[in-house]
C-alpha cells in the first residue's frame, strides 16, 4: 500500500481517515510535511492500483479514503470475492459469520444461502426466519421483543449482530454489539454511518483501545506513534513484551523513533539471553536490523559486533586472518612451534597465523584441526578435484568434512564429518546396513555424551 509519494502499508484506519500521516516525516522520510490533498491525491491512487470497488452505499465527502480503510477493514468486496468469502465460510462451519458478511454488503440473498447450506442446526433456521422477516418489513413490538428473547439465548457474535439488526432495522444497535469484532464494527460503520459520525465512532474507539490498551485497535492505530502508546498499556496490563517489540520493529526505528520501544527492545534480547535462548535472539538481531534500513540502504539499528569467536590456546588471540599483528617465525621454538614462513603454513588452516604454533588435533583420526585459506593454491586446487569427482558422479562435497566442531561440556575437538558418522554413524552401499553410532565421547576414558548436547533426536537409520 505505497506509492510514489506515500507508503501508507504501516497506517491505521484512523490515520488514514484523518488524514494523519505524522509518521510518514521520521528519521528516513522527506522533512516537509503532508498535505490532506497529497493523502487524498495518494488515496485515490492506491484505490485505482488495488482494483477497489466504488463506495454507494452513502454520500460522503471522501468515498475513496472509506473504500481504501474497508480494504483494511478486509470489507467492501466485489461480489465475486465475496461469494467466495462466504463460500469458504460455510464451508469451514461458520455460517453465521458467512451471513453477517454478507448482510453487511447488503447481500440478504447470499445471507440466507449461507444459513441453509453445510451443517446448519436449528439456530440458523431462526435466524434464517428472522431475516425474512425483517426484509418483509415486520418490525412492531411483538416482533422486537421475540428477537430479543431469541437473541439473549444465543453466544455468537455474529449471530447476535444479525438479530440485533433484524430486531430494530438500524444499524447503531449493531455497532452497539461489543461482542462483534472491532474489525467488523469498524466495516459496518465505514459503510453506515456519515462522516461526521464516522468520524467520531473512530476518536472514540481508537481513544479507547488505547486507554485500555486492547490490541484489536491495531487496525486503527496501526503501527504508528498511537500503537506505542497502545502497547504500553498493552504490556502494563498483560506483561506481554514480545508481541509488543514484534510488531513494532517493522516501524521503529525505520519510519519514527520511541525511546519506549528502544527499552523494550533491549529489555527484550536480555530476557532471551536470560532464558539461554540464544539463537531465537540472533535471529531478533539480525531481522531487527534487516527491518530498520532506511531509504540510503543504512540500518538505523546497527548490527551487534562479533560476539564468537576462536581464539588460540598459545598467543590467545584470534584466529581470523584479518589482524595485521602476526608474530615473527621462531617466535617459539618448542612444543609443535612452526618453524617456517608463517605466511605459507598459514594457508593451511592447521596453524594460528599469529604465532604459527598448530591447532588442536582430531580426537578421532588424529590430524591438525583447521580449515584452509580458500584463496590458496592448495585449496583452489583441492576444491577443483572436488568438484571433478562430484561431476563425474564419484563422490559428493561434505562441506562438514574439515568443519572444527567443539563439544561445549568435554571441549573435546574433531572434524565435523567425523564426529557426524562417530555419532550417527554411516550407511555401508554394499551391505545396505547401518554401521556404527555411538552414544559417547571418542576419547578413551571421556564419558561425556556430547551429541546429546544439542541434537534433540536421533536421526532414522535406515536406506
Amino acid at each position: 500500500m505505497s506509492t510514489e509519494a506515500l507508503d501508507l502499508s504501516f497506517f491505521g484506519v484512523a490515520s488514514i481517515w484523518n488524514n494523519d500521516l505524522d509518521s510518514q516525516r521520521g528519521p528516513n522520510k522527506p522533512g516537509k510535511p503532508t498535505y490532506p490533498k497529497d493523502v487524498a491525491d495518494a488515496v485515490e491512487t492506491l484505490c485505482d492500483n488495488l482494483d477497489l470497488p466504488e463506495f454507494r452505499m452513502l454520500e460522503s465527502a471522501a468515498p475513496n479514503h472509506r473504500r481504501l480503510c474497508l480494504h483494511i477493514c478486509g470489507l467492501g468486496l466485489p461480489y465475486q470475492k465475496l461469494e467466495a468469502m462466504v463460500s469458504e465460510f460455510v464451508r469451514q462451519g461458520q455460517n453465521t459469520k458467512a451471513a453477517a458478511l454478507a448482510i453487511i454488503h447488503d447481500q440478504a440473498s447470499l445471507a440466507f444461502q449461507a444459513l441453509k447450506r453445510g451443517n446448519t442446526c436449528p439456530a440458523h433456521r431462526e435466524l434464517a426466519l428472522a431475516l425474512a422477516g425483517y426484509n418483509k418489513g415486520v418490525i412492531d413490538d411483538t416482533w422486537e421483543e421475540t428477537v430479543r428473547d431469541i437473541k439473549s439465548d444465543l453466544d455468537d457474535p455474529y449471530a447476535r449482530a444479525i438479530l440485533a439488526l433484524v430486531s430494530y432495522g438500524d444499524w447503531h444497535d449493531v455497532l452497539a454489539e461489543t461482542s462483534l469484532p472491532l474489525r467488523d464494527r469498524l466495516g459496518i460503520a465505514l459503510m453506515y454511518l456519515d462522516d461526521d459520525e464516522l468520524t467520531h465512532y473512530i476518536s472514540n474507539n481508537a481513544a479507547e483501545c488505547i486507554r485500555e490498551g486492547d490490541i484489536e485497535g491495531i487496525i486503527l492505530t496501526g503501527l504508528t506513534e498511537q500503537a506505542v502508546d497502545l502497547f504500553e498499556n498493552y504490556i502494563r496490563k498483560f506483561s506481554d513484551l514480545q508481541t509488543a517489540i514484534l510488531a513494532m520493529s517493522f516501524t521503529c526505528p525505520s519510519y519514527f523513533t520511541d525511546s519506549r520501544v528502544d527499552l523494550w527492545r533491549q529489555t527484550y534480547r536480555s530476557q532471551l539471553n536470560n532464558w539461554g535462548m540464544f539463537i531465537p535472539r540472533v535471529h531478533f538481531d539480525v531481522q531487527s536490523t534487516k527491518l530498520s534500513i532506511s531509504l540510503g540502504g543504512e540500518p538505523e539499528i546497527r548490527p551487534p559486533a562479533r560476539q564468537v569467536s576462536i581464539r588460540c590456546n598459545n598467543c590467545d588471540q584470534a584466529l581470523h586472518r584479518k589482524s595485521s599483528r602476526v608474530l615473527p617465525p621462531g617466535s617459539f621454538d618448542s612444543f609443535g612451534t612452526h618453524q617456517g614462513s608463517i605466511f605459507g603454513d598459514a594457508k593451511s588452516g592447521t596453524v594460528c597465523p599469529k604465532c604459527g604454533r598448530h591447532m588442536p588435533a582430531c580426537v578421532i583420526c588424529m590430524q591438525w584441526l583447521g580449515m584452509p585459506d580458500p584463496h590458496s593454491r592448495g585449496a583452489v586446487e583441492e576444491a577443483k578435484k572436488k568438484a571433478e569427482s562430484v561431476k563425474d558422479g564419484s563422490a559428493e562435497i561434505d562441506p562438514l568434512e574439515k568443519f572444527l566442531t567443539v563439544c561445549r561440556r568435554c571441549w573435546h575437538m574433531s572434524h565435523g564429518a567425523h564426529s557426524r558418522e562417530w555419532f550417527e554413524g554411516r550407511f555401508n552401499e554394499r551391505t545396505q546396513e547401518w554401521i556404527g553410532g555411538h552414544d559417547k565421547c571418542p576419547v578413551p576414558g571421556c564419558d561425556c555424551t556430547c551429541n546429546a548436547i544439542d541434537v534433540l533426536h536421533q536421526p532414522e537409520r535406515g536406506a
